[in-house]
Formats: C-alpha cells, sequence, structure tokens
C-alpha cells in the first residue's frame, strides 16, 4: 500500500490522481521552458551505457531541441510534423528522421504535462531527492500504445510539479534518463530553434521511431 504523502503547501493528502493534476496545472501555467540535461542511456543487450548533456528548450505544444554539448553538435529537433536526429561526428554526417505522427503524438516525454489522466494510468511509488528537490516518483503506463516507449518513471518537484528526471524503456528494450536542472521559463525561444534543415552533405535515413529514443 502507497503511504499517505502530503502536499506541503496545503497537508493535504496526495495520490496518483492528484499529483498528475499537479502536473498538468504546472503544465498549463508555462508557454516554454529551458534547461541544461543530462542523458543517460542503457543498452543492457550490450551491457552499454554512455552519458551525455546538453540544453533543452521546449516550447507547447510539442516543439522540442536538444542541443548536445556532448558529444558536440549533435541536435535532435521535433517541429511539430517530424523529429530529426543530427549526428554530424559520423564519417558521413547523418541524419535521422522519423514521423511524430501515427504514435508520436504522446511524445515528447522529456516534459510531462497536458490531460496526464486521459494519457497515462500507473501509480505513485513515494518520495525521493533529485536534482537537489523533493520529487514525487511516479511509474506511468501510457494508455494508449505508442511506438517511443513502454512505460516512463518521473521524478517531479513536490513544490512546483515541474519534471525533474523521466526515466523510459523504448520498444528496442533500451532506457534513457533524461535528468533536467532548474527550469527557466520565462524565455521566449524564437520558432526558428524547432526547425531543421538537412546540411547538403548529410545523409538522410527515415527512421520508424524518434533517433533519440535509443541515443547517439
Amino acid at each position: 500500500m502507497v503511504p499517505a504523502l502530503l502536499f506541503p503547501a496545503t497537508g493535504r493528502a496526495a495520490d496518483f490522481q492528484s499529483v498528475l493534476a499537479g502536473i498538468d496545472r504546472y503544465y498549463e501555467s508555462i508557454g516554454s521552458l529551458r534547461a541544461s540535461f543530462t542523458q543517460v542511456v542503457e543498452v543492457p543487450a550490450l551491457e552499454k551505457s554512455e552519458t551525455f548533456s546538453g540544453t533543452l528548450y521546449f516550447l507547447k505544444p510539442n516543439l522540442i531541441r536538444l542541443e548536445y554539448r556532448k558529444p558536440a553538435g549533435q541536435l535532435l529537433v521535433a517541429d511539430g510534423t517530424d523529429w530529426w536526429f543530427y549526428m554530424p561526428r559520423q564519417e558521413i554526417p547523418q541524419v535521422l528522421r522519423a514521423s511524430m505522427q501515427g504514435g508520436g503524438g504522446d511524445v515528447p516525454v522529456y516534459v510531462l504535462g497536458g490531460r496526464m489522466a486521459e494519457r497515462f494510468g500507473g501509480r505513485l511509488l513515494g518520495t525521493a531527492s533529485r536534482g537537489g528537490a523533493e520529487c514525487y516518483v511516479l511509474e506511468l503506463e501510457p494508455k494508449n500504445r505508442n511506438a517511443y516507449y513502454r512505460s516512463l518513471r518521473a521524478w517531479v518537484d513536490r513544490l512546483t510539479f515541474a519534471t525533474r528526471a523521466v526515466r523510459y524503456l523504448d520498444e528496442t528494450g533500451n532506457f534513457n534518463t533524461f535528468d533536467l536542472g532548474v527550469a527557466s521559463t520565462d524565455t521566449s525561444p524564437a520558432p526558428e530553434l524547432f526547425s531543421f534543415t538537412p546540411p547538403a552533405n548529410a545523409q538522410v535515413l527515415e527512421a520508424d521511431s524518434p533517433a533519440g529514443s535509443t541515443g547517439p
């Protein structure tokens, strides 16, 4: 049985549905955000993991840009229609393109919010410290199957209900963990940040799922 957890401001007991509602309230209060991120990609079949880092930009409803510092120049852009994953450090620079349609409407998962109870079932596991914040820990199961992830664990700030970390299992059996720094929500990112044109020297490949789901 999940122990009763309290909303710090009210003393009211928190349960899974009330935390989902808090996430939605936070999401509705913002239009965009910018945050540093650390990404850990785990490939159990190869007993391999890698760590990456950079800056995340988000513009509602579904525009994402991940600018990687490590590896430098790598880029993931969700433009509302397609995902673009640019890997410039290959012998021949590569771009993977994947549609955001047909199962991709439930992404991105880096920033939680928007109709959470409609989109997810699951349970409240408890609380834990993450990134210097006390967080609710949620186990989330998508109600509609999609091509991007099977399940999701999330750490949500108990004070603000902002996403602090997500760890998801993708359809290939690999794990991605994103830890977000304290988000700045008073930004107005230019729409041009969320568009991408493949460089002339890059090889463009079509993917069945977003290139970032299994990491670089």
